[in-house]
């Protein structure tokens, strides 16, 4: 498994939408979306966790930069 950084991600984003786009580099295993407590609305980044290497290597390649509803996503690998 791989984890992966995603910053500017749009405020009203969902998980499963999230995990929808992610899915079109390889299999998805859990979202993680950073949300303030008090609203619940976006800080805008999360986590993405991806099956293997692989997918996660995808991910990167193909979707740091593009737009993702109305915003252009920044994806890297996370690190610890």
């Amino acid at each position: 498994m791989a984890i992966l950084y995603v910053g500017n991600l749009p405020f009203k984003v969902t998980d499963e939408a999230l995990a929808e786009h992610f899915a079109t580099a390889g299999e998805v295993a859990e979202v993680h979306h950073v949300r303030q407590s008090e609203t619940d609305r976006s800080q805008g980044c999360g986590f993405i966790t991806m099956a293997d290497d692989t997918a996660a290597a995808k991910a990167v390649e193909t979707l740091d930069g593009q737009e993702f509803e109305g915003r252009e996503l920044s994806v890297c690998l996370a690190r610890p």
